[in-house]
């Protein structure tokens, strides 16, 4: 168990003063600090459990967190919300629940929490930091900048906050303020990944191409993989007509094996620009083979069913025709017949993709014969 947590123990276990009711038991201090350090979660809540006054916030708190650190988290709730009923300005029931609902996936009633504890402690820079990003999860953009900008301005030293307010100001296309609040941050502590990472991404915007692969190769001597983020440091790298440095980044991250397809495709053209025609041929061809990733076939036959069912024959004839001439699977030109025969009545196009199939299909394979019995007798009326 760590320090700090052994403190906070110490803490709640040292305020529960209140005297036991009539005919109650009392909690002993070391007993049940024996079991909570000793992390026999389940231990101490069979002792609590018969030992919590009802009206005791601390002694509930006490027992929803050791229900919280044994993963009983509907329990721990439960216990949590008793004490904002006695306690509405709990700020601890609220850290903890909201905390909980984020766990779960659950942002809108964690909003509700967070805004109940900046509104208790104005001053709360991780309150306004925990906000804001429970905002940007349920989509409360505005809400959430704005409680971002707050945690911001109580602590700039954050590297969080200044990282995520950074790519606020990207997406909002504030190259400036952005770069402004990175380089503020890396001049006082140039070691967090996640600032150097955005700054990475400013400093392109900036067209700054050199400071963008400086930080690059910053990052590399950090040992830190970020393919979204090198995707911007090799692109500078190949403004500068610094080719070999493209290539490697391509070669670093494959060792990694984090290969991006946009790296592999600058190492192709720097490999182009060295005249290394053979090498830059062969990462272009890994490079198509993964543009035309043969899932891409099932979603677009996927679209063609959607289309048929929705009656537009010639949109899901067009999705079928996409498919086969990407991955030249003969089932499809048996599908574009069928459409043609069945809804369109448009027997000389059928016939057309019909014998396309019997000249590229398979009729050893049992999927294909029933098929190829029927198409036959078709192309022969």
């Amino acid at each position: 168990m760590s320090h700090y947590l052994t403190r906070f123990l110490c803490i709640i276990i040292l305020a529960l003063t209140v005297a036991p009711a009539h005919g109650q038991q009392s909690i002993d201090r070391a007993e049940l600090m024996e079991y909570l350090q000793n992390q026999q979660y389940e231990s101490a809540i069979s002792y609590l459990q018969p030992r919590v006054t009802p009206n005791n916030i601390s002694q509930l708190s006490l027992l929803a967190y050791t229900y919280y650190l044994s993963g009983k988290t509907k329990d721990a709730m439960e216990q949590y919300g008793k004490v904002l009923q006695l306690d509405s300005n709990n700020v601890v029931a609220h850290q903890y629940l909201a905390t909980m609902c984020m766990q779960m996936e659950s942002p809108l009633p964690a909003i509700m929490h967070y805004r109940a504890i900046v509104q208790l402690q104005p001053a709360n820079a991780t309150a306004y930091k925990q906000l804001s990003f429970a905002c940007f999860a349920a989509r409360q953009l505005d809400e959430g900048f704005e409680a971002l900008q707050k945690a911001y301005a109580l602590n700039p030293a954050d590297p969080k906050v200044a990282a995520r307010l950074a790519e606020e100001w990207l997406d909002k296309e504030k190259y400036a303020p952005a770069d402004s609040i990175l380089c503020a941050f890396l001049q006082k502590d140039s070691l967090q990944p996640s600032v150097i990472m955005t700054a990475v991404r400013a400093a392109w915007f900036l067209k700054d191409y050199t400071r963008c692969t400086d930080l690059g190769t910053q990052l590399m001597e950090m040992k830190i993989i970020s393919p979204n983020t090198f995707s911007f440091v090799t692109a500078a790298w190949y403004k500068l007509k610094k080719y070999q440095q493209c290539i490697a980044i391509y070669e670093y991250l494959q060792a990694n094996r984090s290969e991006s397809e946009n790296i592999m495709y600058y190492a192709a053209l720097a490999h182009t620009e060295l005249k290394n025609y053979e090498k830059s041929n062969e990462l272009l061809t890994t490079c198509i083979d993964l543009a035309t990733s043969k899932s891409l076939d099932s979603y677009y036959t996927g679209k063609s069913v959607n289309y048929e069912g929705l009656r537009q024959y010639k949109s899901a004839v067009t999705n079928l025709d996409t498919a086969y001439y990407l991955f030249h699977e003969p089932l499809r030109q048996y599908s574009i017949g069928r459409i043609y025969e069945v809804h369109l009545k448009n027997k000389q196009q059928a016939t057309l993709h019909y014998k396309r199939f019997l000249k590229t299909g398979d009729p050893a394979d049992p999927t294909e014969a029933d098929i190829y019995k029927y198409l036959r007798s078709y192309v022969e009326k």
